[in-house]
């Protein structure tokens, strides 16, 4: 069986997108032969002089595909839009898969109007340019969401035969135990819909004199000023880039994920794999996998004041409860290993 990968993301970076293209690419070795693999850097549009556009990473991807001698049984793409190469392969008799990490475009077009006073993603904002974008999902044979979330707004978009496979989790070899301090932490991106604004004002709200809010990921060194903006009071640290992201959970006892809206958000399940509850917000798919009040809690979008009432009750916990549902939190990482995913990516490409 000969496959075909294509991605707009670079593969195997420690970003979100490159972990999951890691792993699927790893899959689909693991059952075929695959014949052609595209990524970033063999699509961009900048290597061919033209203007950075997701439509033409589509017929710079469609133009390789073209000039390939091989046929290819199954292809399997990660994201952004491919709808002129999934209707060639088609047409050719190759079967198709789709991964949609999907945002709820609604939210985030709100949340970057709300904070940002625009919104830079045209081909998302414009209804026509937006049903272009996603027609090559509705095309696919089946299209694979990390969510429950994530494959109900694509099943709204037409796309006729969803699965839903959760973004997984290596498990650590370093983990420690809860800090004597109790602070809480987060990592990640920093754009207006990842939510992080309603984590500083419940952190603001709660002033405590003893904990402190741990920020960390590309750009939260600079997050100063901004935060002093929102937020008058309470005790943060803003790391900026970690060298391991075991840098920030191990030196939290509570991780917080406030997404408006976000695909999965695999740092929840990485947070949970080193034995540390979690509070995350429903706009974050990887909320399927919280039990709530057991391994961490599920708070709405938008809500200061529900992520300070659980980081409260959190903290009044005595230290061995926390400690407890760590440990439940760590069990349940284990069943998302990114050992037991693949496995379920490779089932997949083989039924198609």
């Amino acid at each position: 069986m000969i496959s075909l990968y294509c991605t707009a993301d670079t593969i195997g970076t420690e970003t979100g997108g490159g972990i999951v293209t890691k792993n699927e690419l790893e899959a689909l070795k693991s059952v075929s032969e695959v014949g052609l693999v595209l990524e970033r850097d063999s699509i961009i549009p900048s290597r061919f002089q033209q203007p950075d556009s997701p439509f033409l990473f589509d017929y710079f991807a469609l133009e390789q595909i073209c000039t390939s001698t091989l046929h290819f049984d199954i292809a399997h793409f990660y994201s952004g839009t491919f709808t002129l190469s999934v209707k060639h392969l088609k047409e050719k008799g190759t079967k198709v898969s789709y991964m949609v990490p999907a945002h709820d475009r609604e939210d985030s077009i709100a949340e970057f109007l709300k904070l940002r006073g625009s919104y830079p993603y045209v081909h998302i904002r414009d209804d026509n340019l937006w049903r272009i974008f996603s027609e090559g999902y509705r095309l696919a044979d089946v299209v694979i969401a990390p969510s429950t979330k994530s494959a109900e707004l694509f099943k709204s978009e037409g796309c006729r035969n969803m699965i839903v496979i959760p973004h997984g989790t290596n498990l650590p070899k370093d983990v420690k135990p809860l800090p004597d301090r109790f602070d809480v932490g987060y990592l990640g991106a920093l754009g207006p819909d990842k939510g992080v604004i309603y984590l500083v004002q419940a952190w603001t709200m709660l002033n405590y004199s003893d904990s402190r809010l741990i920020l960390a990921g590309s750009g939260t060194e600079a997050l100063a000023p901004e935060i002093r903006n929102i937020a008058a009071e309470g005790l943060f640290v803003l790391l900026g880039r970690v060298a391991s992201p075991s840098d920030l959970y191990n030196v939290c006892s509570v991780y917080c994920q406030p997404s408006v809206t976000e695909g999965f958000g695999i740092e929840v399940l990485e947070a949970m794999a080193h034995g540390r509850p979690v509070i995350v917000s429903e706009g974050a798919g990887a909320s399927d996998l919280v039990d709530d009040g057991v391994t961490g809690f599920v708070v709405p979008i938008r809500s200061p004041e529900a992520i300070a009432e659980r980081i409260n009750q959190l903290k009044a916990l005595p230290s061995y409860e926390l400690a407890e549902m760590g440990q439940k939190a760590m069990r349940k990482a284990r069943n998302f290993t990114w050992g037991r995913i693949r496995k379920r990516y490779a089932r997949l490409f083989t039924s198609l």
